[in-house]
């Protein structure tokens, strides 16, 4: 009998272990797991970058500029990025695009060498590598602020990202980051809503990457592009220039991020 109830027991907690409640770290750990593990990352591809803000009608969607490739490459140790952009057409900030930021500084590569950017404008693409797939996964994992809540079939994690930016991760059954968003500021509209999906995800050497994303700024496209090259662990050493460093009146920039 004595042996007959350590039996029961041991099942009994066996089974309350496997039904204990998932928590953010837990569902993180998952998706890490799934979607592999990088310090820095490259993607490739092309698609659409739209002029944020810049409608020529009240309502309707941002102008569209076709690229004929873009290249981003993140270092997430370094929290740096470099995108790279050649648009099909001459447009505003001309048809060949380099935009960096390293930290809290931020700086365009042109003919004439890097120009300074204002500290918005670094915040800003400082928030966009935590919105990325592979970003989002580890903001939320050091934030020390992430939480879980549920939908069906996915789990949405939130954290604080840069100290004030809210951030919902939507990490869907195949343990894949489908959506991340939050909203930012705006001088003429106000706090705006962005939003990024992921979706099409494959194998790129070991390492689960969306080969579509669509990201949506104020209820309109920004970018919607089709990723055909990934790196994982690219090499990036982003060295932020003097002119950027010692700037204490960064350029006004008017171009979308």
């Amino acid at each position: 009998m004595t042996k007959r109830l350590c039996v029961v027991a041991a099942i009994v907690l066996t089974a309350a272990g496997c039904s204990s409640p998932r928590d953010a770290a837990s569902v993180l750990r998952d998706a890490q797991q799934a979607m592999g593990s990088v310090n820095s990352i490259q993607y490739s591809g092309t698609g659409m970058n739209a002029f944020f803000g810049q409608a020529l009608t009240a309502g309707q969607e941002w102008p569209r500029r076709d690229m004929s490739s873009y290249t981003r490459t993140i270092n997430y140790e370094q929290r740096s990025a470099r995108d790279e952009m050649n648009f099909a057409q001459p447009t505003f900030g001309g048809q060949q695009q380099n935009t960096q930021v390293n930290g809290e500084k931020a700086w365009n590569v042109g003919p004439a060498g890097p120009a300074p950017q204002p500290p918005a404008v670094a915040e800003e693409r400082q928030l966009g590598i935590w919105l990325t797939p592979h970003g989002f996964l580890k903001g939320a994992a050091a934030s020390g602020n992430a939480t879980l809540s549920g939908t069906e079939g996915a789990s949405v994690i939130s954290f604080t990202a840069l100290g004030k930016y809210k951030v919902d991760g939507t990490i869907d059954a195949q343990n894949h980051v489908s959506r991340v968003e939050t909203k930012i500021p705006n001088p003429v509209l106000g706090d705006t809503d962005l939003v990024a999906r992921y979706s099409d995800y494959k194998d790129f050497s070991g390492v689960q990457f969306p080969t579509k994303v669509l990201i949506e700024q104020g209820g309109f496209p920004l970018w919607d592009l089709t990723i055909t090259s990934v790196t994982p662990n690219a090499a990036l050493d982003l060295a932020v220039p003097e002119v950027v460093a010692g700037a204490s009146a960064p350029a006004v920039q008017t171009m979308s991020t």
